[in-house]
Order: C-alpha cells, then structure tokens, then sequence
C-alpha cells in the first residue's frame, strides 16, 4: 500500500531540534524537539527497515481518543504518538511527549531513566543512591505493571516486546509506572509498526512464527512479576520461585501458582487480570449467590475484565467464556455466580441472597483436572537455585539408613569448555591485554551472547556485568584479542561500538574441535 497522508502529519524540515540526543536504540533516535509542546521525536534509523505508516497512524488515532477515563489513564502511563513525522511521502518517525522528570534518578553520578533492571539485580556502585523499594513498594510496582498489560489488552493491543528496557518505575512513593516504545505496540492480528524487536533473556520460547501476541505477553508479565518479587533477572516459569521475604501468604501462594502454570502450553498462560487478583493486597473473595430452578441459567461465566462484555477484536487464546483455565473448579454455573473483581478496586464482599424454597439443582460433575504443563528445557545462562530440602529426620535404629545416588556432574556449558580448552589457554597466554576479563568473565559472556543468537547490545551487557557501557566496550575490545584468534572475526563489535556479534560456529572451530576429537 502506498503512502496515505494523515491529518495530524507533521513535516520533518518544520521540527526545531535540539543538538543533543536524549537516547539512541536499534530502531531509533530520540531528540528534545525545541518549544512548549514538551515532545520529543524518534527519528528510525535506515537499517530498521520498512515503515508500516498505516499501523503507526492507528496508534496516533486512538490517542486521540480521551473523551475515555480510562483511555486517559492508559495514555498517562505510556509515551504515545501523537503525530507521525514525514518527509515527503516517507514516515521517518513519529512525535511524543516527554518522559515525566519523576521518572529519572541519580544513575552512575547522572539523571538516566529508571528502568525496570534496576529492580532485578542487586545495586552496585553506579545506583547505589538510586532508591531501593520495600517488599511492599516491589509488589506495589508490579501490581501496577499488570494493571497497565491488562488496561492495554483491554482495548485490544498487543505489547509485543516487553522487558526490563521499555518500562520505568518512580524511585519514591508512591510508586507508578511508565511504558516506553508504544510504536511497538500492535493491534491483534494486524501488522507492526516496524518488525518486532526483541530483548534478549525476556523471548517467549512458545512464540508462534508469526510473531508475538497475547500469549507471548502473558508469558513476559510473568517474567516481569516473578522477577521484580524474586530479584532475580533470570529466573523464568518452570523454575523454582524464591520470592523475596515480607509478602503476604496469599500473594506468595497466588504468585508461585500462576509463575508455574505460566510455563504451560500457549492458551493456559495466566492473563494479566489474573495477575491483578493474584497480586491485590486481599484475597478474592467469592461469593455463592443461589439461583432459582425457573431462572435461566447462562452458559457460561462473565470475563473479569471490565471491557470483556464490549470487547470482540481480542481473542483470549485458551479460556472458556472469560474464564482463566487456573481457577479452582468451581460448581456450575447454575449453582453459582461470581462476583467480579475490577482490576482497579479491591473486590467487593456482596452478601448472599437468601435461597428461595425450591428444589436445589443436581450438582454439575467436576471439572476435569488440566493436563500438567510441559516439561521445560533449562536455559544456558541463568539455572534456577535448587530447592532447599527439608532435613531428614533421624531414622529409627532399627532401619539401616536409605541410600542415595549421587547427583550427575553438571554439563559444561560452552563458555565453560572454551576456557578450558588448550587453544583458549594458548590464547590467554599471548593476548596483551587479556587480563583485563577473567575466565570467569568470559565463559559468562560467551554463554549470555551464544543464549541470544549471537547478538546482544553493549548497554544490556552492561547491566548484566553492572558496569558502564563506557567500560563495557573496553571489555569487550578485550575479550576480543581473547577470541579472536588470527584475525579471525569471532567475536565483533557493530554500529559504532554499540552491538557485539559472536560468530558460535567459527567460536566452536577455533577452541573446541580438535580438543573435543
């Protein structure tokens, strides 16, 4: 389709912009634009390929929609675009408003972003003044994530890549938060603004070809609640959840229940509004409300969500009339209706009615108990803490004790066997400037990069070493003269030293081969 003007098009050679960029990513530049207007433009770069300007026109058109309290709300928590920017007949990029200044704080001895990594790992010298929230600001904080998810699949859009990267926290009570790259976001079914970014360690590994879409969603609210509560950058469904010390017992059990069943099959994942339950500071209460024997009955329960009765562009892959596939069996709904809890309030206790004399309905038989999700494969980077075991008690004297096998010996990983290769060791030898990264280092970095097709950026590194992108790059430079063995291109930096690439296969040819014969 070709190029189709809209009303709210703003041409490139008309925006007054300031000499210095605030931020730079792999799809665009963003720049203050000079004015009242408090907006600044991301500019995309050439080599984040074509453009879809009908896709980003649709995004520009619901913002303008805020006759809504709810849309409203939506739009107070994301940076939206409210024009694209053209030049000519070609969408280079689109205007929104500034990041509010409550969303910065004292980073590496500047005001950054504050993004959501900075609840995942412990703080280091460089956000050492950033503040750290409570257990209580922690649950607050990822409350109000699922609330934001559930408010934007609630008017049928799909996130797509969500991460550590696009979404901001307040550093201070109270706690809010802010999206970040909305021209990601997509409506269901339709087509991206740009082809969708991804983040390395956030992938959904059930994503369909096509892309992600509302399960792969589900699948990253998950990472992102279990994460923010267990401090852990790692962990993912599947594994054991060590959530931090201080939430309420319902919420430890809710959270840990709906992290497991997130590791299911697509169509079981648990939905944001069941996040927004799992995560309310009370336990959701239900209550049975008897229904007469000449009352028709309905086929089905009505959705949680408050636009589900309105709502027919979103399909919720897996659920049965609205239903989420984790609550508990209830009777039929002939038996019994549930009352339904806003994502936005604490649910509401509505007194039962007093039964009518009338002969009470058979009892519906049970539900069927859902399959058990599928076994998941360990990731290469980040393995799960093991399971802390009770203590044996003591056997009577007259049982002889219960052997146990031993544990298999761990398997290497590649980082792991490259280290220890003699070419590796040859290498460490000769390389000049090899002592600035340790084996340890190394066999680490090989891992992260080999876990993410071979490519990851130097800022997402950073955080990963809990450094500076400046020191980074030298490390890199470093790891380097390590690898690179005879000029050969094993590993290599890109697009002005802000992406490093990792050749897996020559890596294999020059360490491992003639080792592992």
């Amino acid at each position: 389709m070709g190029f189709i003007p809209h009303p709210l098009d703003r041409q490139r050679g008309s925006l007054a912009l300031a000499a210095d960029r605030l931020g730079e990513g792999g799809q665009g530049v963003v720049t203050r634009v000079l004015g009242p207007e408090g907006l600044v433009y991301k500019e995309y770069m050439p080599q984040a390929g074509q453009v879809n300007g009908m896709g980003l026109a649709d995004l520009v058109d619901f913002g303008r929609a805020q006759a809504r309290e709810d849309v409203r709300l939506l739009l107070a928590q994301c940076s939206w675009p409210v024009a694209r920017v053209v030049s000519g007949d070609r969408v280079t990029g689109f205007l929104m408003r500034c990041v509010p200044d409550e969303f910065y704080g004292p980073i590496g001895g500047k005001s950054k972003l504050v993004e959501l990594q900075y609840l995942l790992y412990k703080p280091n010298w460089a956000w050492q003044d950033l503040h750290q929230p409570d257990i209580d600001g922690r649950l607050e904080i990822a409350m109000l994530a699922a609330r934001l998810i559930d408010l934007l699949h609630n008017h049928g859009w799909i996130v797509g890549d969500l991460s550590f990267r696009n979404l901001l926290w307040r550093p201070a009570a109270p706690y809010s938060v802010f999206m970040l790259d909305c021209d990601g976001l997509r409506r269901h079914g339709a087509e991206p603004v740009l082809r969708q970014a991804h983040t390395p360690d956030w992938n959904d590994p059930h994503q369909p070809s096509s892309g992600p879409d509302l399960d792969t969603d589900r699948y990253k609210l998950a990472l992102l609640v279990g994460r923010v509560l267990a401090q852990a950058a790692g962990v993912r469904p599947g594994q054991s959840l060590e959530l931090l010390p201080g939430l309420p017992e319902h919420v430890v059990t809710a959270v840990q229940r709906l992290f497991t069943h997130a590791a299911g099959p697509r169509g079981t994942r648990p939905s944001a509004s069941d996040w927004v339950r799992a995560l309310s500071q009370r336990p959701t209460v239900r209550v049975p409300r008897p229904v007469p024997r000449n009352q028709p009955t309905t086929s089905g329960l009505r959705s949680n969500s408050p636009e589900g009765s309105r709502r027919g562009s979103v399909p919720i892959g897996g659920l049965t009339e609205g239903r989420s596939p984790l609550a508990q069996p209830p009777a039929s709904p002939s038996e019994r209706q549930w009352t339904s809890v806003s994502p936005f309030k604490a649910p509401v206790v509505v007194p039962p009615r007093p039964a009518p004399v009338v002969v009470p309905p058979r009892p519906a038989p049970p539900s069927p108990a859902s399959p058990p999700p599928p076994a998941r494969r360990k990731p290469l980077i980040f393995a799960p803490r093991p399971t802390p075991q009770p203590p044996m008690s003591q056997p009577p004297m007259s049982q002889p004790p219960v052997s146990r096998p031993s544990p298999p010996p761990a398997v290497p990983t590649l980082g792991q066997r490259v280290v220890a290769s003699d070419a590796y060791a040859e290498q460490r030898r000769l390389a000049p400037r090899g002592g600035v990264v340790d084996d340890d280092e190394v066999a680490h970095l090989i891992d992260h990069l080999a876990a993410g097709a071979g490519r990851d950026s130097v800022a997402n590194i950073a955080v990963l070493l809990a450094d500076t992108a400046d020191r980074t790059v030298l490390l890199m430079r470093a790891l380097k003269n390590l690898l690179n063995v005879e000029q050969t291109e094993v590993i290599t930096l890109k697009d002005r030293d802000r992406t490093v690439e990792l050749n897996v296969r020559l890596l294999e040819e020059q360490f491992l081969e003639e080792d592992e014969l």
